[in-house]
């Protein structure tokens, strides 16, 4: 598959590992930027941004650079091997994992939740029969403060 994640399958967590073979089996060169992404995007419990990856990967003297960074996470999510998460604050973040799901976001500290069966599908199918498009696919992403921030507000 890989000669060079072969060469580094040992050192790598199990998660890295299979996500690098599922970039190779799509037709892509696992490379090293490429797999220091994919190492500082399982490290993240939750959602992350290209610049937290960035911070991550220079704490550990492994950056390739913002650039091949946003390259890498672009291709990762072109893959469905992330998940695109949409901000308040312009700035995206992602999730691993690609099934389709939605999220509850903190606007103050960051925290995610995916949740799935959003309950708009009744709608899409009305929308699609009043105005006759055909609708692919759809987004939904709550912000709010999630139960830790809530109750430090409250207190």
């Amino acid at each position: 598959m890989s000669r060079f994640l072969d060469a580094r399958r040992e050192t790598l967590p199990p998660v890295v590992t299979d996500l690098a073979e599922q970039l190779a089996e799509a037709g892509y060169k696992v490379t090293g930027p490429r797999l220091a992404v994919l190492k500082a995007a399982s490290a993240h419990a939750g959602a992350f941004s290209v610049q937290a990856i960035e911070q991550w990967l220079i704490a550990r003297g492994e950056s390739p650079g913002i650039a091949s960074i946003f390259r890498t996470v672009r291709l990762l999510c072109d893959l469905q091997l992330l998940q695109r998460i949409h901000g308040l604050d312009d700035c995206h973040r992602y999730s691993l994992g690609a099934a389709h799901g939605h999220h509850l976001v903190c606007t103050r500290c960051g925290a995610m939740e995916r949740f799935d069966n959003c309950g708009v599908q009744t709608l899409v199918q009305q929308l699609e029969q009043r105005t006759g498009f055909r609708i692919s696919t759809h987004l939904v992403e709550l912000f709010g403060l999630c139960p830790r921030c809530n109750a430090a507000t409250a207190a």
